[in-house]
């Protein structure tokens, strides 16, 4: 009985000074205005939008696209292009090459989750067709969208050529 006791105790306290509460669990820095604020884990749904655009643009539905989008999303190409409305979006992509793509990764985080808004950040590699002028190549594409209500605010893309390729 006295062993049960020390044990029922010795657990009890174990469990008592573990913390669970992952919630306010921050991490990395930022600078200027939001100096103050840290990194805090974003959620799935933020990551869900991400998801059902790829899969959308992979099948080229843009127009399904659409809701997942603000009117006045500002989206930065990594060929230097910048769109400020979703149709002008639309035609950036329309006027690139046919290419193949993996969806490698997407995660959140969010700097102030009590204004809302998060920061999805995702990974592709990207395969480009072989054409007259060129053979076929591989870029690695990171991603950095803003996504608040479950709409797209901000894309900003970025691309690196696979250096073996060089």
């Amino acid at each position: 009985m006295k062993n049960s006791i020390l044990i029922t105790l010795t657990l009890t306290l174990i469990m008592s000074s573990c913390n669970t509460d992952m919630s306010n669990k921050t991490i990395g820095f930022v600078t200027g205005d939001n100096a103050d604020l840290k990194w805090h884990l974003g959620t799935q749904d933020a990551v869900d939008v991400v998801i059902a655009v790829d899969e959308l643009w992979a099948n080229q539905d843009y127009e399904s696209m659409r809701p997942y989008f603000a009117d006045t999303v500002k989206v930065w190409r990594p060929n230097g292009v910048y769109t400020d409305t979703f149709d002008s979006f639309v035609e950036s992509i329309n006027n690139g090459s046919n290419v193949s793509w993996s969806f490698d990764y997407a995660f959140s985080v969010d700097l102030n989750p009590e204004i809302g808004g998060e920061h999805v950040q995702d990974g592709f590699t990207i395969t480009y067709p072989a054409t007259e002028d060129s053979n076929e190549r591989t870029d690695y594409q990171h991603e950095s969208y803003f996504v608040a209500d479950g709409k797209i605010i901000t894309l900003n893309q970025f691309s690196i050529r696979n250096a073996e390729q060089n």
